[in-house]
């Protein structure tokens, strides 16, 4: 605390609670006040000094009460409404205070912060209370906001070390760019004090988007997947008994390298002399599986969506074991499948733009299953993807693509006689697996404007339940073609649409 009495024509500097001989520094007081300005005397004191001096009395008729806001080396005039004699600082780092005459008070603003001036006459009474708030100077940041965004209005203010700013803009995009400049100004002005501040985490965004866009996005996941089987095996038996026990004869049950377990039952046995028997069995299969998921979500430029749309299985978790008994309990954990979409949009300017999104499709794999004590657990298949573009309104665009192809191949027999041309078949299982997975990720995002209800088509749009003859007879589950005018079916059917089912 730094206080200051003026008794004109002397000047006298307390600090704490010792008060100077005043004969020890009888100095005029335009002098004292000089070498004040001059070394930049800072003494610091207790701050219930100033608070609570006894004989101090406020004049409530002349009392000056004042909120001043500045930056960092600003300075203010003001005007007392009677002679002041002392002057108390509260944080004189914050704030200094010239007197150049009794009734004339300079105040400087050297940092960032807060603090209050009190100001006293000569009968002991309060005559001012200003309090003093010293924050970023913001006067170069309004004129470079209006030169870099010319249809916004935006407002700069500082509270301490933070800068608000305030007004409206066009888009969200110029919101993030009356950021980006705000936050480069900080970090320039902090440069600039020598405080190193820095820029980061001191630009409150308060600005309001005149049109708030809306953004629908459209993902399409798909997947088609193909799969060839081929197991081949070949057994002789003579008067029921195996010819070459242990290896030729158990073809037919299991290739111990199977690639896609035993072999099925599909069998040819032939009958030979002196009871020799032959069986071949084979068994091929050939299938293919496509996967389709279009989640589409709408979200506010700016703002975050989610998606989701699948449900939950219930696998084994944890178990719990009691040392008393030899009885295990195991814990339930559900895990979740389905399609799941989240992104956040941001309208960027002349139509384009900038997506976040992270998509999954999740389903649930019977043939990665595993079997824990008579339990049996599905493995589950995952297609994930997480990326950030940016593209024009209605424009489409691969964000994730797989190609994969897998090949297995399994070969057992009798040594030496299985690679015997043509006849080494008869002494060889032969097991074969080919996988091959296409797999595509598409998003198209678009500028979404309201419709009128009216204009929305429903998917149940013209449907209707057939007629007890048409179920009983023609085993028909609803019309092929609803009639607009039927009094289940809403009038807004165009063309051969719908759900149709021969």
């Amino acid at each position: 605390m730094l206080l200051i009495e003026g008794r004109r024509p002397m000047a006298k500097i307390e600090s704490g609670t010792k008060r100077m001989n005043a004969s020890a520094c009888r100095l005029p007081g335009a002098a004292a006040l000089a070498i004040l300005a001059l070394t930049g005397v800072s003494l610091a004191a207790a701050p219930a000094f100033a608070l609570e001096r006894p004989g101090v009395e406020t004049g409530s008729d002349a009392l000056l009460s004042r909120r001043i806001a500045m930056g960092v080396g600003k300075s203010i005039i003001v005007d007392l409404p009677a002679e002041a004699s002392e002057i108390v600082i509260g944080n004189p780092k914050v704030a200094n205070a010239v007197v150049r005459s009794a009734r004339k008070l300079y105040i400087m603003g050297a940092e960032t912060g807060q603090t209050t001036i009190f100001a006293i006459d000569r009968a002991g009474r309060q005559i001012a209370n200003l309090e003093i708030s010293i924050g970023r100077d913001v006067g170069e940041l309004g004129p470079l906001l209006r030169a870099a965004l010319p249809k916004s209005n935006i407002t700069a203010r500082t509270v301490n070390d933070t800068i608000i700013l305030t007004g409206t803009v066009e888009s969200a995009a110029e919101a993030q760019r009356a950021v980006d400049i705000a936050k480069g100004f900080a970090a320039r002005s902090a440069s600039s004090q020598g405080n190193g501040a820095g820029g980061e985490g001191l630009v409150v965004n308060a600005l309001t988007i005149n049109t708030q866009d809306q953004v629908m996005l459209k993902v399409t996941v798909a997947e088609v997947q193909r799969r060839v089987i081929k197991q081949l095996g070949v057994s002789a038996q003579s008067a029921g008994e195996t010819i070459l026990t242990g290896g030729w004869g158990k073809l037919v049950q299991q290739n111990p390298f199977a690639i896609n377990g035993a072999l099925t039952t599909s069998a040819l046995s032939l009958n030979g002399p002196n009871g020799t028997t032959a069986t071949i069995q084979a068994y091929e299969r050939y299938g293919v599986s496509r996967i389709l998921a279009e989640p589409t979500v709408t979200a506010v430029s700016g703002e975050s969506a989610k998606f989701t749309v699948g449900g939950e299985v219930a696998v084994p978790g944890n178990g719990n074991c009691v040392s008393s008994s030899i009885l295990c309990t195991v814990g339930i954990v559900f895990k979740q499948y389905g399609v799941s979409l989240n992104f956040t949009p941001v309208v960027l300017a002349e139509g384009r733009i900038l997506l976040h999104l992270a998509t999954e499709v999740t389903e649930v794999d019977y043939q990665g299953a595993q079997t824990y004590n008579g339990v049996t657990v599905p493995g589950f298949k995952t297609r994930k993807n997480e990326t950030s573009v940016e593209l024009p309104s209605g424009a489409s665009i691969a964000t994730a693509g797989l190609l994969q192809q897998k090949s297995d191949q399994a070969v057992n027999g009798l040594p030496g006689l299985l690679n015997l041309p043509v006849i080494g078949t008869l002494f060889r299982s032969r097991d074969y697996l080919r996988n091959e997975t296409e797999l595509l990720i598409v998003i198209t995002p678009y500028i979404a404007r309201s419709i009128q209800a009216r204009d929305v088509a429903r998917p149940d749009d013209g449907f209707a339940d057939a007629t007890d003859p048409q179920a009983w007879l023609l085993g028909r589950v609803n019309r092929l073609y609803a009639n607009p005018q039927h009094p289940q079916a809403v009038p807004r059917l165009k063309g051969r649409i719908g759900f149709i089912q021969d």
